[in-house]
């Protein structure tokens, strides 16, 4: 009888074996057929002092309107008139919300849905005390060990002048899009883009603009050997993002002398709950946007990953709890709890009257604030703690772009072709920060995220760290990958 069992459940497991193996060997990749490398001609030395240039101004966001340096702005926005001629004599540029630019270029069909190019002219500060640990200053825009060193560098006037570049070159060139493309670039997105970012989308929808043949900001990039059974460079393109909301934890009650403490003070109570959110995560999920990369990278990978991700049917859980194991993977299959801001009490031997936390939470495709809001009082559980929205409303997460249109693949197409020849895997993701491109939300269901330089895993930790740099070679790419990208435009 046993003999028999343990027979059967060799057959079974032999079936499933082979089952998972010829779902894997069958696979069908996603890519699109291969891409001659174009040969696109730029002038990198002057390209490259323009860009250091740029950098050198310090146009720094601050949370509160009248900490910002407007002068900083305005001296850039002159330097992109001085720098980019043709530009401002061929294109209309306007003003938005005092500091923001839109830029429209009029196409010869205007019948043609438009396109809009992004990036934002603003940078995080620089966190005091910390500008002797810079190798270059923080806005020095020296050009050194093949990089363009500060502020702004990858995050992101990286996008603002490779797409100026990029356009003033084919204008030089007498080319003329069929489609109208805007240039949009905000001038606070480090802060939300309440005021530029969304003031543009709104005026352009006023305008009748919408809906675009496609959106496309800053988000991805192309990362070299960082996905696990995966060779080589990848390109993954933002499909959507996250939402975000911040929630404020309160807790009232008596103060007194720190000589007859209660048994839970009010910052034991706030610390309690804390802990309740962090021991009790979202639950991760697998699905949606961070699936869909997966789905683009699993026909290239090495046998054993492409046999669990061609048979979710059987792995989806132990992939959903694998990827919630490490900060960076679990980003993208749980909305994320962060406790950023704690205060309470002003004296060591006085029991504070009031103890208050931020918590910051990422929110998934699929959740709302309101959900987050809700599950997070279920989990704390506590009428002690108070539980409301701090600071803006949050945002929830903006729609899932679509994969399988023209503009997607004419945006892949465009990466191959200036990738200089090297064979790249082009794949969705879902971007666990926030982005202008949020405003677009709903006007397009081609929103991309994504900006063609070749990182390493190092690098992308240096976006609004010390050392802040673009390597050259990543940069020149971008103006060559815009001037592409606008050209094949023309034909979705």
């Amino acid at each position: 009888m046993i003999k028999k069992a343990l027979l059967a459940l060799l057959g079974v497991v032999l079936v499933l074996s082979a089952v998972i193996s010829v779902r894997a060997v069958r696979l069908p990749s996603l890519q699109g057929d291969p891409e001659a490398p174009v040969t696109i001609d730029v002038d990198a030395d002057a390209a490259v002092a323009r860009f250091a240039g740029a950098i050198r101004i310090p146009t720094i966001s601050h949370e509160r309107v009248e900490d910002t340096d407007t002068a900083a702005f305005l001296a850039f926005h002159q330097y992109l008139a001085e720098s980019y001629p043709l530009v401002h004599q061929r294109l209309t540029r306007e003003t938005v919300a005092d500091l923001s630019l839109l830029y429209t270029w009029v196409g010869s069909e205007p019948g043609l849905e438009p396109a809009v190019l992004m990036g934002h002219q603003d940078v995080v500060p620089v966190i005091p005390g910390t500008e002797a640990d810079w190798s270059h200053g923080p806005f020095s825009g020296d050009v050194a060990d093949g990089a363009v060193w500060g502020r702004g560098s990858m995050d992101d006037k990286v996008s603002v002048v490779s797409i100026l570049e990029a356009v003033e070159a084919l204008l030089a060139q007498g080319y003329q899009p069929r489609r109208t493309i805007y240039l949009a670039f905000g001038h606070d997105e480090e802060v939300g883009g309440v005021r530029g970012a969304a003031a543009i989308a709104r005026i352009l929808g006023e305008r009748g603009a919408e809906p675009y043949a496609f959106v496309l900001d800053e988000g991805g990039a192309i990362v070299r050997d960082m996905i696990p059974g995966v060779e080589g460079a990848v390109a993954i393109v933002g499909m959507a993002e996250k939402g975000y909301v911040n929630l404020q934890l309160r807790v009232d009650g008596a103060g007194g002398h720190s000589s007859a403490p209660p048994a839970q003070t009010n910052i034991g109570i706030l610390a309690e709950a804390i802990s309740e959110l962090e021991e009790h995560p979202f639950p991760a999920r697998f699905e949606g946007a961070s699936q869909m990369m997966f789905d683009y990278l699993a026909p290239e990978m090495s046998f054993l990953p492409k046999a669990v991700f061609a048979n979710l049917w059987l792995f989806r859980p132990a992939v959903a709890w694998g990827m919630a194991r490490t900060p960076q993977t679990a980003a993208m299959v749980r909305t994320t709890t962060a406790a950023t801001i704690i205060s309470g009490g002003v004296k060591a031997n006085v029991l504070p009257i009031t103890a208050t936390a931020v918590v910051n939470h990422r929110i998934m495709p699929g959740e709302t604030k309101e959900t987050v809001l809700a599950r997070v009082q279920e989990v704390i559980d506590d009428d002690r703690v108070q539980v409301t929205i701090h600071g803006d409303e949050g945002v929830d997460p903006s729609p899932v772009s679509d994969p399988t249109g023209p503009a997607f693949r004419m945006l892949a197409r465009t990466i191959r072709q200036v990738v200089g020849g090297e064979e790249v895997v082009v794949a969705p993701f879902l971007v666990p920060g926030g982005t202008d491109a949020k405003y677009y939300s709903g006007r397009s269901t081609n929103v991309f995220r994504f900006i063609p330089a070749v990182l390493d895993a190092g690098a992308m930790e240096l976006a609004h760290g010390t050392d802040e740099r673009m390597p050259v070679e990543s940069y020149l790419n971008s103006i060559r990958f815009f001037q592409q990208l606008i050209r094949n435009a023309d034909a979705l």
